[in-house]
């Protein structure tokens, strides 16, 4: 089964979804627990994340580098932490 066949983009294309959609279950839990910010669009947030890290990893495999891909998931981050408060998260919170 090659990368390009209808079978192998039909079960990519599943698993990203899966991914996708538990990445933005976490983001509103995140909302909810007032971790993040609630005006966030999770959708969006979770889109980002895939795609920063699946860039990434294509830029390391091409490269043996892996700083492009710590780099996109640094600035993900930086923007889920981002408008949480002055004060930021709770002290026991793992962003």
């Amino acid at each position: 089964m090659g990368r390009t066949s209808p079978a192998a983009k039909t079960v990519t294309g599943e698993l990203l979804r899966q991914w996708e959609a538990h990445l933005n279950a976490g983001v509103r839990a995140m909302q909810a627990s007032g971790l993040v910010d609630a005006e966030l669009d999770p959708q969006r947030t979770a889109s980002a994340l895939v795609a920063a890290i699946q860039g990434g990893v294509v830029i390391m495999l091409a490269t043996g580098s892996s700083d492009h891909l710590e780099s996109a998931i640094d600035l993900v981050l930086d923007h889920l932490r981002c408008g949480v408060g002055a004060a930021g998260p709770p002290a026991d919170a793992v962003v």
